[in-house]
């Protein structure tokens, strides 16, 4: 018997649990907060989609393009060294019986928290402020990313991704295109059973990327009103999420 999520879509990965949509809503729009704040606070630095880093660097490397500041260079390490850090967290709480998703949260709050103290030492509309409270920031908000990876890969394996709405994109106008196959009946073959599994993936992936523009959204806002104190918002967000992940747990 096939995975009832693969049934329509054998190519999917995507298999949604009913209680990951408000997970993967509220990690969305993170993501989307924390690139909106990354893009005005760090020189267009998009904290959640850090490959797109290496291009970045690589080319300044190679063809002699200025970086926009000496930081940059440290996003992938700061990047691989949270990770190292989630890793060990994860395979720690394993080895205890325990769940790590709650401390990987943790570790993204105080990141995230972090980043909105960096508010102290610049004033609200200066746009750049000393070097050092700029790598601070950057490497918090990264590593806020980071934690929030890893926090995907292992209590939310299957589900959509959070940060990197490339696939999703993609996965949404393929989703779309099912729902209308259905919709007009043009392929008979669909069960009733794979149209439910259809509508439920378009849903999910159609709450990711709506949470991830309402995010940028967000945080452009009010990164123009409260510069880097407005990171203290996703933090917020991921304090509910753990909340709601203790309660469930019990």
């Amino acid at each position: 018997m096939p995975e009832t999520s693969l049934l329509s879509n054998p190519h999917s990965l995507i298999r949604e649990r009913r209680d990951d949509r408000f997970a993967v809503a509220a990690l969305s729009a993170t993501a989307g907060y924390v690139d909106a704040v990354g893009f005005l606070m760090l020189v267009g630095l998009f904290p959640a989609h850090v490959t797109g880093e290496i291009v970045g660097l690589t080319t300044a490397l190679t063809a002699g393009h200025p970086i926009s500041h000496p930081g940059r260079l440290a996003v992938i390490p700061v990047f691989v060294l949270a990770l190292f850090v989630a890793a060990i967290v994860t395979r720690s709480r394993r080895n205890a019986g325990r769940s790590s998703r709650r401390a990987l949260l943790r570790l993204m709050t105080l990141a995230m928290g972090l980043c909105a103290a960096t508010g102290c030492w610049q004033a609200l509309h200066v746009p750049l402020g000393p070097s050092w409270m700029l790598g601070l920031r950057e490497c918090s908000m990264v590593a806020a990313m980071a934690f929030q990876n890893a926090f995907m890969r292992d209590a939310l394996t299957n589900a959509c991704p959070t940060t990197v709405m490339t696939g999703n994109l993609t996965q949404f106008v393929f989703e779309l295109v099912e729902l209308v196959v259905v919709r007009f009946g043009w392929d008979r073959t669909e069960t009733t059973q794979a149209r439910s599994v259809t509508r439920s993936r378009f849903s999910l992936v159609a709450s990711a990327l709506g949470s991830f523009v309402a995010g940028a959204v967000l945080g452009g806002y009010f990164t123009g009103i409260a510069g880097a104190f407005g990171m203290i918002v996703p933090m917020l967000a991921s304090l509910v999420l753990a909340k709601r992940l203790a309660r469930d747990t019990r």
